[in-house]
Order: structure tokens, then sequence, then C-alpha cells
């Protein structure tokens, strides 16, 4: 079983139901058929004009029976949510109708719909820019306890046969965070190793923190984040038998077990490193574009982390297949 049957299967498994906002796009009408066809989870579709959504599925073969589609209503939310969620805004400087009206667009209203406990997750951005999905994101979900950021990683499925890497590996963060520092780095590892256990159970995780040095191969100010943040997070999971972290390390020196030997003897995660922390993004998003391009790796994200409740974008490129897969990764335990 490949990873993505792999994904799948666990999927099915949680029994649950998403909601996706953008019903007006066919690849989530697609999408949807597949998801609730095959088993994967129940699916929940916004429209503002239903009969709409039903005659551009028909028009492309989608079946929709087995979907469920509703429109806009404030009272379908939970009531208390709902008041925190406008208190929060006014707090901020908003007046208290345009709060209230948040809550009548499509990304704020799905995004309370599953605060409010009426399903498992919400997936959004084959349509909506990225800043609005995490903006909304962030306003209706907040973060996870053990973080203040929100950022992504992919997960990087290697080519049959690929001479380095025999099992898909997570890049993080090559989405979002321009240039995170030492806490953003460490919150950016731990909420990655998180989703790692998610994709992976019982899979030994190995966290390399990436820089241009490998155990103090160079100096330079711009090294002390990647130091500083691989302590942080070695602290953090410290205790844990199935966890190992390590840096800094130079790329070749995380993933390649020979030069891992040669460079930093010793090191349980040199050179069999299975999530890849970059400084920054201007490295993660060279980073995982090359190895899509020249190393053949099918990319899959930037898969959002960090928020409170299972949120995530799409790429605005993304196929049905990536949509499905998606979907499948946040309702996972």
């Amino acid at each position: 079983m490949n990873i993505r049957e792999r994904i799948l299967e666990l999927a099915k498994k949680t029994k649950s139901k998403i909601i996706l906002p953008e019903s007006f796009d066919i690849r989530i009408l697609k999408a949807a058929q597949i998801l609730t066809k095959d088993g994967i989870a129940s699916v929940i579709l916004l429209a503002e004009d239903i009969k709409e959504v039903e005659k551009i599925a028909s028009a492309v073969g989608v079946d929709l029976n087995a979907v469920e589609i509703i429109k806009i209503d404030i009272n379908l939310l939970n009531k208390k949510k709902v008041e925190e969620f406008v208190d929060a805004r006014m707090k901020k400087g908003m007046t208290l109708q345009d709060a209230s009206d948040l809550l009548k667009k499509p990304l704020y209203f799905s995004m309370m719909y599953l605060k409010s406990g009426k399903c498992d997750a919400c997936v959004a951005g084959a349509v909506y820019d990225t800043s609005d999905v995490l903006r909304a994101s962030i306003q209706v979900a907040g973060f996870t306890e053990c973080t203040k950021l929100v950022s992504s990683y992919f997960l990087m499925i290697p080519p049959d046969g690929h001479n380095i890497a025999k099992e898909p590996v997570l890049f993080a963060d090559c989405g979002v965070n321009p240039d995170p520092q030492v806490l953003g780095l460490k919150d950016i590892a731990v909420a990655t190793v998180e989703n790692f256990k998610k994709l992976f159970p019982g899979r030994q995780v190995n966290v390399a923190m990436l820089s241009f040095s490998t155990k103090g191969s160079a100096n330079s100010k711009v090294l002390s984040k990647v130091i500083e943040a691989t302590e942080l997070v070695k602290s953090h999971f410290a205790g844990y038998s199935d966890i190992n972290v390590d840096g800094e390390f130079q790329f070749d020196a995380a993933v390649v077990q020979s030069v891992g030997k040669k460079k930093a003897s010793g090191s349980s995660v040199a050179g069999n490193a299975n999530i890849l922390i970059f400084p920054d993004l201007n490295a993660g998003n060279i980073g995982y574009k090359i190895a899509e391009r020249y190393g053949g790796f099918q990319a899959l994200g930037p898969i959002i982390q960090g928020l409170a409740l299972p949120i995530s974008d799409l790429s605005r490129g993304s196929s049905v297949d990536d949509i499905c897969l998606i979907c499948a990764i946040m309702l996972l335990k």
C-alpha cells in the first residue's frame, strides 16, 4: 500500500465529516463526489445558490446525491461561539455589525461551522487566496496550545527507485513564514513532528534543523537562531524515544548516510532525517521546488499547521486528487 492509499484508509476509519466552502469550483465538486463515493469522508458543500451548484455539477457529470449542501445561516452556528468571536473582533476595533457580517462570508462561516462542532475539518484555498484563508483561520480557530505560529509543511513523496529517499519525508516551513526567529523555528518543528506522527504512526521521527553549516563548520551570526531553536526542540521532545532531533545540518549531512557519518559522526539523525526544518522561507520554498522539479518528488502542500482546529489551505493549482488527499490528511487524529 503506497502513502496515498494509506492516508485515505486512515481517514476512512475516522468516519468524519468535512466542509468545503468553494462549491463554485468544479475540482471541489469532483473531490466531494470521490470523498463520499469512496467512503473517505462525509462532505458538506457551502453554497450561495444550491440550485446553481447542482446545475454546475450536472453539467460536468458530477453526482452530488450523497453530498450535503447548505446555505449560510447563522442559526446553524453555536450561539456562544458566535458571541465569543464577535466580542473578540470588537476588541480589535470592529463594529458589532462588521464583526457579525464576517460570519456571513463563506470562509468565516465554514470555519465557525467547524468550531460549532458540526463537522470535523475545513479545507479551502482552491480559489481563495492563502492570505484570506489564513486570516479567517487565525481569527476563528486560533492557535494550538503549544504554538503561537501558523506554519506549513509539504509531504514530499519520492519517485520509485530514488537512490536516497525510500519513504516520504516532510519539509517545513516552505509556504508561510518568511523569516521565523528562534521560537518560530521551534514551533514549526514541533507542529511538523505532530503531523508526521499522524501520517506515519509508529515510524521513528528524525528531525534535522537545516543550515549552511554542519555542527559548527561555519561561524556566523545567522546560524545562532538555528542552533538555539535546535536546543529548544530537543528539550521539548526530551524523553521521547521515538523522536530524535539534531542540528545544525547541511542538507547532505541530514539525508546522505555517508556524508552524515563524516560530518556528524555519532548523530542518530545525520543521514537519516525524515523531517527537514528549513531556516527561512527562501530556503524552504527553493528547496521543495528543487526536490520536485529536479528530484522528481511529488510535493503535496502547503498543508497548514499550528491552528487549534483542522483547517488547511490548498494550492490554487491543486488537482482533484490533491484536494482529496489534503482533505483526508485533515481528518487524521
